[in-house]
Order: structure tokens, then sequence, then C-alpha cells
């Protein structure tokens, strides 16, 4: 609970009570108990009049509580004009007719006149009425509502302390017309609702207020005394001093005693100034070291000796998945896989006895378990902080799943880049090997005149130059998908796929071959051009080169749709398909699946999966009862750039 909402309770309480008191002298005053008035006449010392409108009072203030406006300022007309009413009678010695209105009383109680309230009393009325109005309609406290109350309390508490100290003048104005305590009672609620409900938006203090209003209070009440004193001494002749004025030490005591008291009501005041002070300067602290915290990139958890949680700060959220009340009070443990959730207790204990770090001020790489039950490498620093005669660890944690996995895959490129400057060596020399061998027979053959089989000769070496060619474009073509820059352009996936087909023309068998191009006319995609047209040119070709000779109608079909946020392409055939053994060399370099059926690189469906990953996507295979279908996947919408290969996304 804050402070606004007690002080809020505060009106709710002052205003109930007025409602209790007042209900409660209404009902003892029907209640006519002749031999209780007589016995005891100040139970009776609050009206009927003055019963009612403090239940008139303390309704209007709940109402103006629950948010009304209207109905209690308009409940706080008529206790005005009854105050005012009440006050003039003593001012000008008038009877209005209000005191007997409502209720004859049935007993004196040593009144001035029944049913008369006291000047005090009234005047509190009046001071209430038009505060509770001013405060109702502006759904607020001002200063004028807090001096209102200021002045009600001043008159209200030294009342009620006049009756303690038997001081009756403090309450008793006029004589035999006194304030009651219960009245009294209930303007002292009613005042300090007003002086304090609502204060600080008003830009007063608290505690600044409740001194002045002691200080004010303790100086009417002195002032009181020595009025009462003055009575005494005029009333009966009488001096209580030989050597002096009574009056004049009295006068001196209230100023000696004002004084001191107004020095100390300053300091408090200067005290509190800095107190609030360093006080908005320490939240202000508190709050800009909780951001930095809070907005940490990585995880800040700190925990007891006793490995339980004690904070965490948002970071810890996003890495383990649990929400700050999840992990706060439980042992640190829960964010541990096995075998480390089991011997963390161990830990904790084997460094408490024999003082041995083996993570604290050292830091090191550890796993971490996520609330989904996922395990993932993290980076652990520990301190130990000793505060206020305890111990307690902080933990600083980042989630390097990222950088473990680009770690792998920057190891994998080395090792497919070793692999593939070997292969490539290899396969480099050997057509060029070999055509220096038939260079030397050719040249022997030249020399003996023997032209046909020198013809033979130099067709082996056109085909050697040939792979020799295929192999460099292939290299060409994996070195421009990983370094070429290229913007992302609307591709109509049916004429790029037409285009494909018809730079097949040249390859062998072609003819032989029904090549369907199913793909909507409509359907677009916005990605690279020239990556998306070695993609297709490989998948064509790949079909094209391992037709089955034996089938009767060889045929291909490309097809593309979208679904699920992504965009298929397949390429289905009818030829001699992938082996099972052989499956899992698919989309590997160099790997020719059917060495005897064709000459090529082998870098194919490997640059077909490159250019694939480079966009985003993904190549796969299906194998079907007859024949392959090869699969292009790509994401329908944006892609995100990957900064270890530049141009993959």
């Amino acid at each position: 609970m804050n402070r606004q909402e007690s002080w809020q309770k505060a009106n709710v309480a002052a205003s109930l009570w007025c409602i209790a008191v007042g209900v409660a002298m209404m009902a003892l005053w029907l209640a006519e108990p002749a031999g209780l008035a007589a016995d005891h006449p100040s139970l009776f010392g609050m009206k009927f009049n003055a019963a009612l409108a403090f239940t008139v009072v303390g309704t209007a203030l709940l109402l103006a509580t629950k948010g009304f406006r209207r109905l209690p300022a308009l409940m706080m007309v008529p206790v005005l004009l009854f105050g005012a009413l009440a006050l003039s009678q003593h001012l000008f010695s008038i009877d209005a007719g209000i005191d007997t209105l409502l209720y004859e009383p049935f007993a004196d109680i040593g009144t001035s006149l029944p049913g008369r309230i006291a000047p005090n009393t009234a005047l509190c009325f009046m001071l209430v009425s038009v505060a509770l109005c001013l405060r109702a309609l502006r759904r607020g406290n001002g200063t004028s509502q807090i001096a209102l109350g200021f002045a009600t309390f001043i008159i209200a508490a030294a009342a009620l302390i006049g009756y303690a100290i038997a001081l009756d003048f403090a309450h008793d104005w006029v004589r035999y017309t006194r304030m009651s305590f219960q009245s009294a009672s209930c303007f002292v609620a009613l005042a300090i609702a007003l002086v304090f409900a609502g204060t600080e938006a008003t830009g007063y203090h608290r505690v600044t207020i409740a001194g002045l209003l002691g200080l004010a209070t303790y100086l009417l009440l002195l002032a009181m005394s020595y009025y009462e004193l003055a009575r005494y001494e005029a009333s009966f002749g009488i001096t209580f001093s030989s050597g002096g004025d009574a009056r004049s030490t009295l006068s001196l005591l209230v100023l000696i005693s004002g004084a001191l008291y107004g020095g100390l009501i300053a300091h408090l005041y200067l005290s509190s100034r800095r107190s609030r002070a360093m006080a908005a300067d320490l939240a202000e602290s508190r709050a800009r070291l909780a951001a930095i915290i809070d907005n940490a990139v990585d995880g800040i958890i700190t925990i007891d000796d006793r490995g339980i949680i004690l904070t965490v700060n948002a970071a810890c959220t996003r890495i383990f998945g649990y929400a700050p009340d999840e992990m706060i009070g439980r042992n640190v443990k829960m964010l541990m896989p096995e075998p480390y959730h089991s011997a963390h207790d161990g830990y904790i204990g084997n460094y408490h006895r024999s003082g041995e770090a083996k993570v604290i001020g050292i830091g090191r790489e550890v796993e971490g378990r996520s609330k989904s039950g996922l395990t993932f490498p993290l980076d652990l620093a520990v301190a130990k902080v000793e505060l206020n005669g305890s111990t307690i660890y902080s933990g600083i944690v980042r989630d390097i799943s990222e950088r473990k996995a680009n770690e792998k895959a920057l190891i994998e490129a080395n090792a497919e880049l070793e692999e593939f400057a070997y292969r490539t060596s290899h396969d480099l020399r050997s057509p060029i090997a070999s055509s220096m061998g038939l260079l030397t027979i050719s040249r022997d053959m030249l020399a003996e005149g023997d032209l046909p089989a020198l013809g033979q000769m130099l067709q082996r070496m056109e085909q050697n130059f040939r792979r020799l060619d295929h192999l460099i474009q292939n290299i060409i073509t994996i070195t421009r998908n990983r370094l070429m820059e290229e913007d992302d352009q609307p591709i109509s996936l049916r004429a790029l796929v037409s285009e494909a087909i018809d730079a097949l023309s040249d390859l062998d068998h072609i003819k032989r071959i029904r090549i369907e191009n199913h793909v909507p006319p409509e359907l677009t995609i916005v990605s690279k051009p020239s990556k998306f047209h070695v993609i297709v040119g490989n998948m064509l070709s790949n079909a094209v080169k391992y037709y089955d000779p034996k089938e009767a109608e060889p045929a291909i079909d490309v097809r593309a749709f979208r679904y699920a946020g992504k965009l298929r392409l397949s390429v289905e055939d009818n030829g001699l398909g992938v082996p099972p053994a052989s499956r899992h060399l698919l989309f590997k370099m160099f790997k020719r699946l059917h060495p005897n059926r064709s000459f090529g690189s082998g870098l194919g469906l490997y640059i077909l999966r490159k250019s694939a990953e480079s966009l985003g996507g993904t190549a796969l295979y299906e194998a079907r009862d007859k024949g392959s279908r090869f699969i292009l996947e790509l994401p329908d919408g944006d892609r995100h750039e990957d900064h270890l290969d530049p141009g993959r996304r």
C-alpha cells in the first residue's frame, strides 16, 4: 500500500467516525435517558443539531472520496448555514430559533441555552463545510482547503487538550456553552483528512505542516492559559507572584517556548528537506542503476550463499525463458542441466569449506537450461560480494549459442574450403595432365602421318578441355554467388523457367525429353535474379543429364506454388534417380552419383544448395518410384543476411 492509498483510507476513517458519533448521539438524545443525563451530563455535550450536522458532513466526505462532486457540495450548504446562524446568535445576542427547531432537549445539562452549540463549534462547522465543498467541486486538495483544515485542527485540538489539562477557556469560549469532546474529536478527524489527504498535489510537505500545526496549537494553548490567568486575577483580585507580574513572566515563557518550538520546527523542516533531497538522489541513483541492469544485454543474477536467487534482470527472462517471479526465491540450479544441476549444491559447499574457486573470479563456458528444457552454451562470470556481514554472489551470463554456431560454421567452411582446394587442384590437373600425354601421342601420329588416329586424339583432348572449362565455370559460379552484390528484384518465375529451358537446347538428348512448365504466369517473387537463375538452371540440367535412356517417354515437370509463408519450386523427372546408398552424398562437393553416366564436375548440386542457402532457403530431395524430385523452398518474406558469408541470408 502506498502513502496516497493510506491517506485516502484516512478520508474514509474520518467520515465513518463522524457518522458513527453523530448517529450514536442522535440515538442517545431520542432515547431520552433522564437518569443517565443526570449522572453523566458530559455524555450529552454534543447537541442533537450538532450530531445531525456531523452525520451529514461524514456522509458528504464519504461521497466525495468515492468521486461524487455536486451532491457532497450541496449537502454542505445547510451545514454552512447552520454554523453561520449559530455563530451569529453569539455575536449579536439574538435567537434565530434554530436551537430547538428539530428537537426539544429533554434535560438541562448546564448550558447557556437548551440546544445551542458553542461558538467554536459553529465556527468549525463553517470552516469544514467550505473546505469539503471546495474539495468536492475541485476533486482534490488545494491551499484554501489546507488552510481551512489547519484552522479547524487548531481550534478542535486545543479544545481536546483543554479537557485533558482542565483549561476551560480552550473549549468554553462562552460560559456554559462549550465544544464537547465528541465534537472536538470529530473536527480533529475531519481536519486531519482535509490537511493531509492529497497534500502532495499542492507541493506542501506533510512533515512541515504537522510541525506547524503542533506549534500553532501550542501557542494557542499558551495564549489561552495567559488569558485564563488574567481573567482569574481580574475576577478575584489576586496575584500569583509577590515579586513581579505573573502575566509578564508567562508572556516571557510564551515567547521563549514559542521561539524554541519555532526553532525546532525550522530544524525539522530543513532536515526533512535534506532527507528528501538525499532520498531523491538515492532514488535517482537506484533508478539509473536499475535501468542499466535491466537494459543490459547480458543476464545478471545474484544469489545468496545457499544458491537461492535474489535478483535477476530482464535479460535473464530472454535467455532462460522464465519470468522473474519464477526464478527469484528458487535455487539457481534450476537454470542448469545435468550433471551440473545435481552437483551444484556440492560445488557451493566445497567452496565454503576449502575456498577453492572453479568459477568465482575466473569465468568459464558452461551450459544453461531454458524453461522449455533446451540446453545451450553460456559464458559465466561470478563475483563474490561481502555486504553487511553476509555473502552474495553476482553472476553475469551470456548466451553464446550464436557464437558457437558461427564458430562451428566457420570450422565447417574452412574444412570445406580445404577440401574444395584439394579436389579442385586435382580435378584441374587431371585433364591437363591427360591432354599433355595426348599431345605427345598426337605429335608422334602427326610425324607418322596417321591422320585418322590423330583426329581421335584431338577429340579426346577436346573432351578434356570441355571438362576443364566446365569445372572452371562452376568454380566461377561458386565464387560469384559468395561475392557478388545484387539487389532484390521482382522475378516472374514462369518466364525465368522458360529461359532456363531454352538455355539447355545444346545438351545431348534434349529433344527426346518432354519438359513441361507448370508454373502459374502470375506467380512472382522478390529475390536476386542471377542466383535464382543459377538454381533453376542447375535443377533442370541435373534432370536432363540423368534422364533414363531406356524410358519410353522421358519427362521433366516444373511446378511452383506458395504455402505457409514459403515459395516451393520443384523439378520432377522420371530419370535414373539417386541410389539409396548414395543419397547421403547429395549436395556434397565433387560427388558424382552416376560417374559412368555423366562426366560432370560433381559441383552442380553443391552449387544448388549453396545458392539456395544464400537466398535464405533450402534445397531438398524426394525420391519417387521412378526418378527424382528436387525442391527449392524459399521464405516468401523478409530475410536476414549472414554476416559470416556476405550475400548469404
